[in-house]
């Protein structure tokens, strides 16, 4: 797979370490689908060896965002640059999520894990029913949620402090909505901590998990990012994911 070049247009901390990268790549904008991925080049030279990955946040005309915590060199590279600079692309990687119709979708966010949520709600939400619930650890680390917001979906907040919405974990809102045997989907995206409390959980609801983990290769050669799967085997994000069914694998 070749590298593919595209100008950044825009990079601001959106929330404390939380950076939202805006950058314009016509044939990515098409291709992209929610639950696809990118393999990005942090910076010009060979350090940091490891390109990092990110999901594609949203897509709008030629211009796709990313939204990304910066804890490591990496990232805090990719949240240095500046209108005019250049990222290096490899992608879209992963399989994309399949899109439902007339069925109700819970969203569950949580932190950073909201990201990659809000491009699938703009696909979904003409032909299904969605409810939204975005978490974090304080108010301050809410995100998207004007974006969600506007478009006219039903949101649920939840903070471990209590400063915004519901105290306690957002899964435990996610659990409220969820009613086995109605055919309800749940997708989310957070902590493996959170996708695990999730998964013991919804026991019996059809749950999916957006799993974003470091990368050696981002092509299913390393193994580098896989999951023991049930019944034997591994799943590997970058191939049979990003996006998992909860209840097949070993969490």
């Amino acid at each position: 797979m070749k590298s593919l070049r595209a100008p950044v247009v825009a990079n601001a901390e959106v929330a404390p370490g939380i950076w939202s990268l805006w950058f314009e790549h016509p044939g990515l904008a098409r291709a992209c689908r929610p639950g696809h991925f990118l393999n990005l080049k942090p910076g010009p030279g060979p350090d940091p060896l490891l390109r990092r990955p990110l999901s594609v946040c949203d897509v709008e005309r030629d211009r796709l965002r990313l939204v990304f915590r910066a804890p490591g060199r990496g990232t805090a590279l990719l949240a240095q640059l500046r209108p005019g600079d250049e990222l290096d692309i490899l992608g879209p990687l992963g399989r994309p999520v399949r899109l439902p119709k007339r069925r109700t979708v819970l969203l569950c966010g949580g932190g950073v894990g909201a990201a990659p949520l809000l491009l699938l709600a703009r696909r979904l939400r003409d032909e299904n029913r969605v409810k939204v619930f975005l978490g974090a650890r304080a108010a301050e680390g809410l995100i998207l949620t004007r974006e969600f917001s506007r478009l006219r979906l039903e949101v649920g907040f939840a903070t471990d402090d209590g400063s915004h919405g519901h105290r306690g974990p957002v899964t435990d809102l996610v659990v409220k909505n969820v009613h086995p045997g109605t055919g309800q989907l749940v997708y989310a995206c957070g902590p493996l901590a959170m996708l695990a409390d999730l998964a013991r959980r919804v026991k019996g609801a059809e749950a999916w998990g957006f799993f974003e983990e470091r990368m050696g290769c981002g092509t299913g050669i390393c193994y580098c990012c896989a999951l023991p799967r049930k019944g034997g085997g591994y799943t590997r994000f970058c191939q049979e994911g990003p996006v998992v069914r909860l209840d097949e694998v070993e969490l």
